[in-house]
Order: structure tokens, then sequence, then C-alpha cells
């Protein structure tokens, strides 16, 4: 009777077996599910992009989230579900307490104890930024515990941030010898553990999480009763960045085998500049410290960024498409800003713009590829159309753009802002409809070298950031910046910040830590472009239309667009805790703005 099945495996198995421990591991790590590239974009929860088809992006960007409907985040896409982060870190608590035990080889041990300390420290430092202190659960519950051990009340900020670290120091004395050559691809690293320490000391640094400044700002925090969930009160705030610039140097000094792309070198035009800026995102490089890989043979959401995002005269879905405030914060090719106001720009506002532009956005009039056959008997120049053009000089009908919600393609699924996105979109064989290899990047050099810059800018030290700063401009083909005024540098900053991990799920986090939210425009309404081309006096009727500057004059009009009625609202800073978990855990406090 006490024979053991052959086709199951027991918790005791898994400690005796190496290759069951890891898969065990890679279960945990599937936390990640499809990473930033699933078929709803957390870029769309900002103000990056706008996502087509709705869906609960409209209540997220409306400020009307609450404690029963968390609009967007409480979907899987987002990654960022409070019961399944919860879920993995007792995976990770299962490995911390029986690892040591383990009957296998020392080497996989402790490369999985590092694992399981930087995931747990991961996964807190996610429902941290999400929503401030948290209960920190660090041994597994059993059925036989207490009542109150799973009635654990949120822990203060500050101590959720101290677990984290110290998590975090555990994971690099276990993976110390653990580099980008010698591990697998997307497993955890030295350089992960240490770059996430920088991650976590900016948060906690930044303006949100200082009580005098966000208590300033925001009267609902001023006002709310348990501050300590909210702030961090570890030294002084020049001790705080400090520590940030101390833990990004010590990376940036002994990268472990990483590197900060320069994009081809000097030397290039912007064209040329461009293409290897949009080639990079393509492939793994370097630069990524942490990521999450996609290969075109596994049926995953991860593969098929193209289909989501591509334009519908392409049989793609159009999916999350650039803003127009995003458009405009690309400056031009000579560093100076883009502005509607002035007559050269407006009147040609996709010319001479600054390389990562071109790498980033696809707009009208822009070469893209060939389109597939169906739709290349009406559109064969393979160009982005999302303008309306005059074919016929008799008449005022102007015929709607491949790419438009009027157009030949596939109507439902074209942009509303008159742009798609190119950064990440790479369509296979030439068609957005087939899988592609992709790499997703949580966590890239490049990040610690921004937060590393932002410190130095909080601290006063400004030549040294602009030092730093001008070294990833040039490699975009910007001049140098030699403003002494810390706070247009900060504001320069916080621009090349945004524009550099587009679509990496940054900026919703970083408008919230700087507290930009309630004066950022595309927070705060939603805009889009109308580009119309009339020909030219001269011109006759034109049976077929394509991009020519000869014979059609270009007109460009930012419109207002109507999907959402976007509103920042101050208790946004914070997602609420759901209704759900609140009635399980009475101990449970809840977020400023969300108490009812």
């Amino acid at each position: 009777m006490d024979t053991k099945p052959q086709t199951e495996i027991t918790a005791d198995d898994i400690w005796k077996e190496a290759s069951l421990a890891k898969a065990y591991m890679y279960d945990i790590y599937f936390t990640f599910q499809d990473a930033g590239f699933t078929e709803e974009l957390q870029a769309s929860a900002t103000d990056e992009a706008l996502f087509t088809h709705g869906r609960e992006f409209r209540e997220t960007n409306a400020g009307a989230v609450t404690d029963v409907n968390l609009g967007w985040f409480a979907k899987t896409q987002s990654g960022h579900q409070w019961a399944r982060l919860y879920r993995n870190i007792r995976s990770c608590n299962d490995f911390i307490e029986n690892i040591d035990a383990a009957t296998f080889d020392d080497a996989n041990k402790n490369q999985l104890k590092g694992e399981a300390y930087f995931l747990r420290a991961y996964f807190y430092h996610r429902l941290t930024r999400a929503h401030g202190g948290v209960p920190l659960q660090l041994r597994v519950t059993q059925l036989s515990d207490a009542a109150e051990d799973f009635l654990i009340p949120r822990a203060s900020y500050d101590d959720c941030i101290a677990q984290v670290l110290s998590d975090i120091d555990k994971a690099a004395e276990a993976l110390k010898d653990r580099t980008f050559a010698n591990t697998e691809k997307g497993r955890a690293t030295l350089a992960a553990v240490k770059a996430l320490k920088v991650r976590v000391l900016t948060d906690a640094a930044s303006d949100l999480h200082d009580q005098a400044t966000a208590s300033a700002k925001t009267p609902i925090f001023a006002s709310y009763a348990n501050k300590e969930l909210l702030f961090y009160t570890k030294g002084s705030r020049s001790d705080r960045w400090n520590a940030v610039k101390s833990a990004a140097k010590e990376l940036m000094d002994s990268p472990l085998g990483h590197s900060v792309p320069t994009f081809g070198g000097d030397g290039l035009t912007n064209e040329q500049k461009a293409d290897y800026i949009w080639r990079f995102f393509h492939q793994d490089s370097p630069d990524h410290i942490f990521s999450r890989y996609f290969i075109d043979t596994k049926s995953e959401s991860g593969t098929q960024m193209s289909l989501f995002n591509g334009p519908a005269g392409y049989h793609a879905w159009g999916g999350n498409t650039p803003v127009q405030d995003f458009v405009d914060a690309f400056s031009m090719a000579d560093g100076t800003k883009f502005s509607w106001s002035n007559p050269v720009h407006a009147a040609n506002p996709y010319k001479n713009r600054e390389a990562r532009f071109y790498a980033t956005i696809l707009h009208d009039g822009m070469q893209w590829i060939q389109r597939p056959a169906d739709y290349a008997v009406e559109e064969p120049t393979g160009t982005i159309h999302t303008g309306y053009y005059q074919l016929d000089p008799g008449s005022t009908d102007l015929y709607a753009g491949m790419d438009t919600r009027d157009g030949g393609g596939e109507t439902w699924n074209a942009t509303y802002t008159g742009y798609y996105l190119k950064k990440f979109i790479n369509p296979a064989k030439g068609d957005h409809r087939n899988r592609i290899n992709a790499v997703f990047p949580f966590i890239r050099l490049t990040e610690v070298y921004y937060n590393y810059i932002e410190a130095c800018i909080e601290l006063g030290e400004l030549d040294e950031a602009k030092k730093y700063l001008n070294n990833i401009r040039k490699s975009v083909n910007l001049p140098a910046v030699t403003t002494n005024d810390q706070s247009e540098l900060r504001r320069i900053y916080q621009n090349e910040r945004r524009l550099d991990f587009y679509f990496e799920e940054h900026r919703y986090w970083d408008v919230r830590r700087w507290m930009i939210a309630p004066t950022a425009p595309g927070l705060n309404n939603l805009n889009g472009i109308r580009v119309t081309g009339m020909l030219k006096s001269g011109v006759g009727k034109q049976a077929k239309y394509e991009y020519d500057e000869s014979r059609w004059n270009y007109t460009y009009r930012v419109i207002p667009l109507t999907q959402e009625n976007r509103k920042w609202v101050d208790k946004c800073y914070y997602l609420p805790i759901h209704r759900d978990e609140m009635n399980r855990n009475e101990n449970l406090i809840q977020n400023p703005g969300y108490e009812n």
C-alpha cells in the first residue's frame, strides 16, 4: 500500500535531482510569461501609446480604477497580479527552505539558491512599485499553521525595501560566479542582481517615496494615516541618492561582460544610425542583463509583436500605437526641441528628426516593407499610408490610405493616432503574420547608466551627470548638453530616458516616482495626427496614390482623440489592494484614495 506511483513526482524528489529542481525553478521564471511582448502592452497604460481595441485601458487611463476594478493591471498580461506574484514568492520560499539540504551537487544548489533569492526580491519589488508596503511572507505556510500566520499585515515600505535588499545581497553571494558568458540565457546572473539593486534604490530615493516631497505635492498623501506604508525614511535624501550612485558605479566599473551600445559608432548618417538602433532591439546584446527570450518555433505571444502591432494594411492588428505627445518628444536632428509653433517643423514634422525617431515610429510616407500580395494590388510601394489624399483635382473627395481606419486594409485594426510602432517590429520573411525570434529586456546596462546620471543630477553633480548623458546622446548622433541648470538638466534627462526605454515598461513607473503625472500631457489628454495630401497646382488626375512630394502638398494637423477620456487622478500613484484580498485578510490597510 506504500508503493510510490511511477508517473508522479513527490516534493521530496525535487531536492534529490538537479534536473527536477531546475524544472521547478523554470516554472517560477514562467511568472514572466510573455514579458513585455503581449497583445496588450503596459505602454498603453501610460503616455506612450493607445491600445486600439480599448478594453480595460479605458478605466486605467481615466483614473477609474477601484478596489474591485484594477483595470488593465488585474489582467495576467500586466505581470502585476497580486495573487500570482505571491504564489511564486511561495515557491521561492520553498527553494530557500529546502535547497541547502538537497542531495545534488553544490554548484547547482548555489545557482538555484541565488535565483530563488533574486526572484523573490524581484517579485517583492514589483509589488512595492504597485502598492507600497506589502505583507512580507518569508516562509511556506501549511494548513496546520495558526490563523494569524495567514493574516499578515502590510509591512512598512522601509521594511519591504530592507527585505528586498537583503535578498539581493544573498543572491549576489550565491551567484558571484554567474556571468553573461557562463549562464543560460534568461537566468539570473550577478550582473542582474546588482542591476536590480540599482533599480530598487532608485525607486526608494525618488520623490514618490519621500514623505515631505510627496505630501506637499499630493493632498491624499498628506492626510493618509499610514504613511509608513508609502515612504522611505532611511537616511537623508542625499544618502539615498549616494547609495544609488555607488551601486550603479560599481556595476559600471565592472560590468561583468556587459556593455552599453554605440549603435555603429561615430561617423554615421542619421539614416544609418536609425537602422542600427532599430536592428539592435531584434537580437541579444551585451547590454541585456536580464531578459526573456522567444523563438519562432514556439507558440508564445512574445513571438507575435509584429502581428500585434504592425500596420493594418499588412494584415496586422495595429494594437498599441504611439500617441502624438510621445512622437513630439523626439528632438530635431540638431538636438533642438520639436515644436508645432515652429512653421518649419509644422510643415514637415517628419523631416530632420533625430535618429531614434526613425528607429521607433512608423509614420505616414515612411518606406516600410512590401505589402502582402492581396494588399499590394492596391498599394505596391510598401510605404506607410496613414493619411487622406486627393486623387482628382476636380473633386474634394479624399482617398483613405491603406493603413487608416477608412482604407483598404483591416480597418478595424487600424490606428487612431496616425502612427504605428516600429521598435521591436521585425516581420519574419516580410510578413507581419509570421512568428519572430525576439528578446524582451527587463534590465539593460543602459538603465544602470541612466540611474547613475539621475543620482548625479539629484546630488547636484551636474558635470558628472552631463559626462555620461552626453556619451549616450553621442551614440545616437545628438549634440552634447551644456546647461548648468539642475531643473533643465533633469527635464532633458527625463525626456531622454522616456525615448530610450520606450515600450520597455519603464514609463509607467517613472512618471509616478517623479510625480510628474499631473502635468504630463499624454496622461491628461489624447492626441493623434491627421495627414492630408492635396494635389499640387497643375497636377492631373491620379489613378493611384503613392507618397510623392512632387505631386502632393502635405499638411499635418494634431487632432484630439475621443477613444479614451484620459485624466490623471492622484490615487493612481498606487494601485489598490483588491477588495477580495482585503476581505480575506482583515489586517490589510487600503491605499490612499481607495478607502471606502
